[in-house]
């Protein structure tokens, strides 16, 4: 891992997100951390509906603004980390999910570190929904850090599997990278929906798991629970682990992590901060 991408709206979550990218760059060796902020056009409005609803866009001006709170972030920051890691600045126009493959091509990003904001119904659907965006579209895996959470070393690894298909969707390569470059210890987590599955049937899952990870010693663990984001978190906290892996899919655990619901969401109200990696990683 030498480069991490980190988007930023300058809000006291992607600041903290930076801060997150700084401890896991000391921790990894990475050389780079890269600080990005997209901007858009401003909206104009007119009072008179008999005057033209006409805009004037500086794009040089809002570049240079876009700069200018990068470069206050970098100085506020400096202070507080050693300067083992080049710190540079990316401002483009546009939006951020959007064009996330294009930025990291241009930044040659190995790992995304993104915030996120928990609060109200409105505000997590918003957030929720443009971060869900972006760790399902990027190219590198995406750490979403949530907003009271602070770095620290990570010791132990969470991947959730739902134990379809492991060989095949399993991105090996990626999470042998974090294992190495962290040496943290590898925990799979398997959650059964109810009690009818039986917690011994993944066992040429568990096999399987053992063959693509020889080497690294994973322990297996199995929970039923009908609610795998509150399974998670409790498994999580309970276990004192330091990062989630999940695998985005088409009918994605992703989702149901994000989703509204009546209980408490992993992101908005976990301390742990959660890693996608998708399954096309995979090229072992």
């Amino acid at each position: 891992m030498k480069t991490i991408l980190v988007p930023t709206d300058f809000s006291d979550t992607s600041i903290n997100a930076t801060r997150y990218a700084f401890g896991l760059a000391q921790q990894v060796g990475a050389k780079k951390i890269v600080l990005c902020n997209t901007f858009l056009a401003p909206i104009s409005t007119t009072v008179d509906p008999a005057i033209p609803n006409v805009g004037v866009f500086d794009y040089d001006l809002m570049e240079a603004a876009s700069l200018e709170g990068l470069a206050s972030i970098k100085e506020k920051l400096a202070a507080e980390f050693p300067n083992e890691v080049e710190v540079t600045l990316f401002a483009k126009y546009g939006y951020f999910a959007d064009d996330i493959n294009f930025i990291c091509k241009e930044t040659v990003a190995d790992i995304i570190v993104i915030g996120i904001t928990g609060g109200g119904s409105l505000t997590e659907t918003i957030f929720g929904s443009n971060t869900t965006t972006v760790a399902k579209k990027a190219m590198v895996p995406v750490i979403i850090v949530p907003a009271k959470s602070c770095y620290r070393r990570i010791k132990k690894l969470l991947l959730v599997s739902d134990f379809e298909d492991v060989e095949n969707v399993t991105p090996t390569r990626e999470i042998k990278r974090i294992l190495d470059e962290t040496k943290a210890q590898l925990i799979i987590l398997h959650i059964a929906p109810n009690s009818h599955h039986s917690l011994y049937e993944g066992a040429f899952e568990c096999f399987t798991f053992k063959e693509l990870f020889q080497g690294y010693n994973p322990q297996f663990n199995f929970v039923v629970n009908s609610n795998f984001a509150e399974a998670i978190n409790h498994f999580s906290i309970e276990n004192e682990t330091d990062l989630t892996i999940i695998i985005p899919k088409k009918h994605s655990l992703l989702e149901s992590i994000f989703t509204k619901s009546h209980t408490k969401e992993l992101a908005f109200h976990s301390d742990i901060p959660l890693m996608a990696i998708h399954e096309h990683y995979h090229t072992d």
